[in-house]
């Protein structure tokens, strides 16, 4: 997925407005427009203020490195799905720590 999709799809997901996001990144508009259009090249202090307004983080990953941490991101991923369908009788079964003696 490419950037401009990336940002307009979190964006769009968050209920904002380009408007709001620019106000939130502290750009324009026209600049959140460019970007999500694939047509205006970001700047890495840009793309860190449009991750922080939209809750998300920006990673580099060396491309040598993709396939091992492609499985990494999956497993993260799978876990949270994971976590969400395990049922939990009760908090305490979620926070007991059993003795060293049990």
């Amino acid at each position: 997925m490419r950037l401009a999709e990336l940002v307009r799809d979190i964006r769009k997901s968050r209920g904002i407005s380009q408007a709001t996001l620019a106000d939130l990144a502290g750009t324009t508009q026209s600049k959140i427009s460019g970007i999500e259009n694939g047509k205006a090249n970001v700047e890495l202090a840009t793309l860190r203020n449009i991750c922080a307004a939209l809750d998300a983080e920006v990673v580099i990953i060396p491309r040598r490195t993709i396939g091992a941490v492609q499985s990494i991101i999956d497993e993260y991923l799978n876990r949270d799905r994971r976590l969400r369908s395990e049922s939990v009788m009760s908090v305490r079964d979620e926070l007991f720590i059993p003795d060293s003696d049990d």
